[in-house]
């Protein structure tokens, strides 16, 4: 019995060692999936960094293009404006020109008239 016994004994020695060995080489395995695992996590927070990066970029560059944008359909409108103003005022220049010749028009036969009555009247006198 007691060879019996030493044998079992040896037995469950050899499975308690093997699940010790086993026990072993899963803990080294755990800590070498965990750092796999933070390599993984950190370089995706990398990879989403640069993402953020490049939105950031983007939006600033976005932003740029709106300003300018902006200051460009300012200055058009400014033209447009401007050029509204020029023609307006050049419309009454020409009116006012034209209000000129009508009233050097009236100024020429009232000298004629005057010249036609003073003609008339030396002759009367």
């Amino acid at each position: 019995m007691s060879n019996k016994l030493s044998e079992l004994k040896e037995n469950f020695q050899a499975q308690l060692d093997r699940a010790k060995t086993k026990m072993e080489a899963s803990k080294e395995s755990t800590k070498v999936s965990i750092e796999e695992a933070k390599a993984k996590v950190n370089e995706k927070i990398d990879e989403v960094k640069g993402l953020i990066t490049d939105a950031q970029a983007k939006a600033k560059n976005k932003r740029e293009e709106a300003l300018a944008s902006k200051a460009e359909f300012i200055a058009e409108r400014n033209a447009a404006k401007a050029k509204r103003r020029a023609e307006r005022a050049e419309e009454y220049a020409v009116a006012c020109l034209t209000a000129v010749e009508a009233a050097i028009v009236e100024a020429d036969f009232a000298i004629a008239e005057a010249i036609v009555a003073a003609a008339e009247a030396e002759e009367l006198m």
